[in-house]
C-alpha cells in the first residue's frame, strides 16, 4: 500500500517506540510540503514539524538543491582519515552562531549520539584532571535524552519501560525537576542542594534540557539555575545543555541557554540543525573542556557517517536561511499569537489544565489522569481531524505538545487551535468520563 492510513499490522517493518496495535493508526505519507503532510486521501497540518526538526517546513527547495550540489562534488569522506571543506565551514558557522561561546565541534549522526558523546566527554574530562572518582552523571527524573544505552540511561522519564533492556549503565543520579506549577521553588532548591551534598564528590557533569519537552514543556527557573551554577562550580561539575529540541530559535533566541544564567560547558544539538532532512547532530565544546585535550590525545568516539558532507550541506544552507530573517522576532510574535489563541481554550474548556509556551514550543496539559494510553487515544482523534501532535504523559503532567514549523502562517496557527478545540469537545462528549 503506497498511500493512506496503514492497515497492515503484520508488514515487515518494526517501527520504533510504537506497539504493533498502533500500526493501523500510522499515516503512509505520499507528499510533504511546507506545513502540510498528505496521504492519498487527505491532508494533515503538521503541528510538530516532523518530529520537532523540520523548522523551515517540509521539502525546502533551497536545502534540497544544496544537497544535490554537494552530492555532485563530495558525497562521502572517511571521517577517521579525511575531511572536506564543508565540514570545516559548518563547524565555523556553528561556533559563530553561538557568538563564540564554544571552542570546538564534534559531529554525530543523531541527538541520542550527541548525548552519548557528551557523557564520554564529561568522564574523559574528569579523568584528565585526575578526578577518577567523579564519573557520575546527574540528570532530571522526567528528562528525555535519547535511546542509545548512555542517553537512555540519562533519560529519566518512563524508566519502567527500560527494565527489559537492563541493566542500564552505572553511574547516573536522578533529581526531581523544579516544576513550579506542581511544587514550590524553595523545595526544589532544597532538593538540589541535598542532591549535591549526596553526590557532589562523585558527579562529573549534569545533563539537562533548559526546557524539558516530554515533561510537558517545563522551563528550568532562573533562580534554580543560578544555584545550580554555584553548586557546579563548588563541586567542579560540568554543565551540559541538551538543546536538541530547543536549539535554532525554537523558543525565541538562537538557543534557550541565552535566556538563562548559564553558558554550558557542552552543548548538544540536532533536529533543526539541518531542517531534519538528513541525520546530523553536533556537540559544541567549551574551552574549559578542550584545553584538557592535548595534541597527542584523541576522543574515542566514531561513527562511519559522522560529518557526512550531504548532511553538512543541508545544515549550512539551513543556517544561511535562518540568517536571512529576524527569526528571534518571528518566533516571539508568532509564539505570542499562538499562545493567546490557546489560552482561550483553557478559559473555555476545563479539560485544558494548563498552557505552557516558550516561543513555538508549547505544551497543552489536559485532564486525562496522566495516562499515556488515553493521551494517545486523544492524539489519534486529532490526527483523524487533520492535526498532528506529540502526545506525552509522566507523573507530573499529561497532554499534547505543539512545535510547528517557523514558516506556519497565522491562518494555520488559528486552524490548529480550532481543530484542537473541536476535538477536545468531541473527545470529552464521546470518550472521556467527565464534563465540560
Amino acid at each position: 500500500m503506497r498511500g493512506g492510513v496503514l492497515k497492515v499490522r503484520n508488514h515487515k517493518v518494526i517501527h520504533p517506540i510504537l506497539p504493533r496495535s498502533e500500526y493501523d493508526n500510522m499515516i503512509n505519507v505520499r507528499k510533504a510540503k511546507g506545513v502540510t503532510i498528505y496521504d492519498e486521501n487527505k491532508s494533515y497540518l503538521d503541528g510538530i514539524s516532523g518530529l520537532w526538526n523540520g523548522i523551515l517546513g517540509h521539502s525546502n527547495e533551497e536545502i534540497n538543491q544544496a544537497i544535490l550540489q554537494q552530492m555532485n562534488e563530495v558525497s562521502y569522506v572517511n571521517p577517521w582519515t579525511s575531511s572536506t571543506n564543508i565540514v570545516y565551514e559548518l563547524a565555523d558557522k556553528l561556533i559563530s552562531f553561538t557568538d563564540d561561546n564554544f571552542d570546538k565541534v564534534m559531529f554525530t549522526c543523531t541527538g541520542s549520539e550527541a548525548v552519548e558523546l557528551a557523557i564520554k566527554l564529561v568522564r574523559r574530562h574528569q579523568s584528565a584532571k585526575g578526578h577518577y572518582e567523579k564519573k557520575y552523571i546527574g540528570v532530571f527524573e522526567t528528562s528525555y535524552h535519547g535511546t542509545h544505552y548512555g542517553s537512555m540511561t540519562a533519560t529519566g522519564v518512563d524508566r519502567e519501560f527500560y527494565k527489559p533492556y537492563g541493566p542500564m549503565l552505572q553511574g547516573f543520579a536522578y533529581l526531581p525537576i523544579p516544576f513550579e506549577e506542581k511544587g514550590t521553588l524553595d523545595e526544589a532548591i532544597q532538593s538540589l542542594e541535598k542532591f549535591f551534598e549526596a553526590y557532589g564528590d562523585k558527579i562529573g557533569g549534569f545533563i539537562m534540557e533548559p526546557i524539558l519537552g516530554v515533561s510537558g514543556v517545563v522551563k528550568l527557573p532562573d533562580t534554580y539555575l543560578r544555584r545550580m551554577k554555584e553548586l557546579s562550580k563548588q563541586y567542579d561539575v560540568l554543565l551540559v545543555f541538551d538543546e536538541i529540541s530547543t536549539g535554532f530559535y525554537r523558543t525565541g533566541p538562537k538557543f534557550a541557554y541565552e535566556e538563562t544564567p548559564i553558558i554550558p560547558d557542552i552543548l548538544c544539538l540536532s533536529k533543526g540543525i539541518n531542517n531534519g532532512v538528513l541525520p546530523l547532530g553536533a556537540v559544541l565544546i567549551g574551552e574549559s573542556v578542550t584545553k584538557m585535550i592535548k595534541d597527542h590525545d584523541f576522543i574515542n568516539h566514531f561513527s562511519t557517517q559522522n560529518a557526512n558532507p550531504l548532511c553538512c550541506a543541508a545544515a549550512l544552507k539551513t543556517l544561511e536561511l535562518l540568517g536571512r530573517d529576524d527569526y528571534c522576532k518571528i518566533i516571539e510574535t508568532k509564539g505570542d499569537f499562538f499562545y493567546r489563541q490557546l489560552l482561550l481554550l483553557k478559559e473555555e474548556l476545563p479539560f485544558v489544565k494548563s498552557i505552557r509556551a516558550h516561543g513555538l514550543m508549547i505544551g497543552v496539559e489536559v485532564d486525562i489522569d496522566n495516562d499515556f494510553n488515553k493521551v494517545l487515544q486523544f492524539s489519534n482523534l486529532l490526527k483523524e481531524r487533520g492535526l498532528l501532535v506529540y502526545p506525552y504523559a509522566n507523573k507530573y503532567s499529561s497532554g499534547v505538545m505543539l512545535m510547528p514549523a517557523y514558516v506556519m502562517e497565522y491562518e494555520n496557527l488559528s486552524k490548529v487551535s480550532s481543530i484542537l478545540r473541536n476535538s477536545i469537545i468531541e473527545y470529552v462528549n464521546n470518550r472521556y468520563v467527565g464534563s465540560l
